[in-house]
């Protein structure tokens, strides 16, 4: 009889009034990876929050390992032994690796610590895993992906029988996905249990023994490998065909922007270019080069060698022709103290140099954005703002402000299903005004649909260029990859006979 690891059984959780779980079931056996597509992220913080600190329910049980540990009679708040890995880092950085896994331990008393025997100790287990990682190392020196193996192995350690990955993807590369899934899948063998939050059914049925899709609150669904495609993918999947399907031109154009042997901390004679309406992706396989490079475009580092051109002049210091929009920009490139309007004009004095004078002008531009969004809610602090608001606010900033060029970080980082098309369409409508587009971005998730051209980033360096024609022989798998191989037509089978199933995508990844 298998053993059950996890069992919510009809949990109704109200914090502070408002429904975030509703009649919530789920169950997780000991040796199986379940996957979680959140549709939109009402509850998902809830469900992490009921795994780990057992808050007070208004209904249901949940029980950890066959044992009763939270239910709406008896509120037990205390911390399970459940790890959640997520894209922040819970190392201490200043500390070796093996320091963090042993010393930091919960229930770790030992008074003389050995070093050299932890890492003697360690470094077998590390080696066997295949990820590089020397049990002396400093945390703050490892990789996205070595930093999720080590807090695995810290998991493991800590006696975690339920490990939560939440949108791992995002911070390691599509190859090291593969690696990944290898990993969960042996400790899987050995009666580990995981959790893993992603956004992509295709990425999902590689790794997970059934995935769950999350909407609103509850369990709507729940799939296995056999049974197919997630039915909410059909609208996004026929806006990303159509956008596959449309000529391209775009590549004959001149240049509007150009790297050329740029070189500076992590940057390593970088070399791209991008033309007027054109995508391109700068695939980073080790999540190092972002915040040196968005440094030296934005002049806040020099460069040690090369150069950055746009329209065929050297770019200036806060040159308003180039424009950044930085990883959840809802936080990281909204000014809070101000008001909508005040938020939407930041960047748009060097077209128009009286908008901070002229009431007139300031109202023109209420009106024309207000039937985008509501004239409302330009006149209330940002933080009574959904977050989809905010993101409209930072995107529609960015438009006003008419650059040439537009690098964009990690667009799709954290957001649900819902928000993913959106900001999708955001980024077309960007390259439909004739904008130079390159996303900055570790996995290719989204951002392969909107590509005209690979960049992948080895080491600093640009090692392999792809062009759209060649996408079909990229040396992985991805989402959407299955769009570029097929030769679509307009007299094609419906999308849901379109793409492979389940099974076929899983046997296809395999080989």
């Amino acid at each position: 009889m298998r053993e059950e690891v996890l069992r919510i059984s009809e949990v109704t959780y109200a914090p502070q009034g408002g429904v975030q779980l509703e009649n919530f079931c789920l169950n997780v056996f000991a040796g199986e990876i379940v996957g979680i597509i959140p549709i939109n992220g009402h509850g998902l913080a809830a469900l992490i929050e009921l795994l780990r600190d057992h808050p007070s329910l208004r209904a249901g049980y949940v029980y950890y390992r066959e044992e009763l540990v939270n239910s709406w009679r008896a509120p037990r708040p205390h911390q399970s032994r459940i790890c959640v890995i997520q894209s922040t880092s819970c190392l201490v950085g200043d500390m070796t690796v093996a320091d963090n896994i042993f010393v930091l331990r919960p229930g770790f008393k030992t008074w003389l610590i050995r070093p050299r025997v932890l890492v003697r100790q360690l470094q077998p287990v590390l080696d066997s895993l295949g990820a590089g990682v020397q049990a002396d190392a400093y945390a703050a020196s490892l990789t996205s992906f070595q930093r999720v193996v080590v807090e695995l192995v810290k998991a493991l350690v800590a006696g975690s029988r339920l490990v939560i990955l939440r949108e791992i993807s995002t911070i390691i590369s599509d190859m090291e996905m593969a690696r990944l899934g290898e990993i969960l899948r042996r400790y899987a063998e050995q009666g580990l249990s995981f959790l893993y939050i992603g956004y992509h059914y295709e990425e999902m049925v590689q790794i997970c023994d059934r995935t769950a899709v999350f909407s609103g609150g509850r369990i709507i669904k729940i799939m296995r490998p056999e049974d197919g495609n997630v039915p909410y993918e059909e609208l996004y999947m026929r806006r990303v065909r159509e956008q596959i399907r449309q000529p391209r031109l775009r590549a004959a154009r001149k240049p509007v922007l150009e790297v050329s042997g740029l070189c500076g901390g992590k940057v390593r004679r970088l070399h791209f270019a991008a033309a007027a309406g054109e995508c391109v992706v700068l695939q980073d396989l080790q999540n190092t080069i972002f915040s040196d490079l968005i440094a030296m475009l934005l002049g806040e580092r020099k460069p040690d060698a090369g150069t950055i051109r746009l329209g065929g002049r050297a770019l200036k210091r806060g040159d308003r022709e180039i424009a950044v929009i930085r990883e959840h920009p809802d936080v990281t490139m909204i000014f809070r103290e101000l008001s909508g309007l005040d938020n939407l004009c930041m960047t748009v004095d060097h077209r128009l140099p009286e908008i901070w004078r002229s009431s007139r002008v300031r109202e023109g531009l209420r009106r024309e954005w207000a039937g985008r969004a509501g004239g409302e809610l330009l006149d209330v602090p940002p933080a009574l703002l959904s977050r989809r608001q905010r993101y409209d606010l930072v995107y529609q900033r960015i438009m006003l402000q008419r650059p040439r060029a537009v690098f964009c970080v990690q667009p799709f980082s954290g957001l649900d299903v819902g928000m993913r098309m959106h900001i999708w369409e955001l980024l077309r409508g960007l390259m439909d005004q004739g904008v130079a587009l390159v996303i900055l971005a570790v996995n290719l998730a989204d951002t392969f649909t909107l590509a005209d051209r690979l960049v992948r980033v080895e080491h600093g360096e640009a090692c392999e260029i792809y062009e759209r024609s060649d996408f079909d022989r990229l040396p992985f798998s991805a989402p959407w990859l299955d769009l570029y191989k097929k030769p679509w037509r307009e007299d094609a089978a419906p999308l849901e006979s379109e793409r492979p199933s389940g099974a076929r995508a899983k046997s296809s990844a395999k080989n």
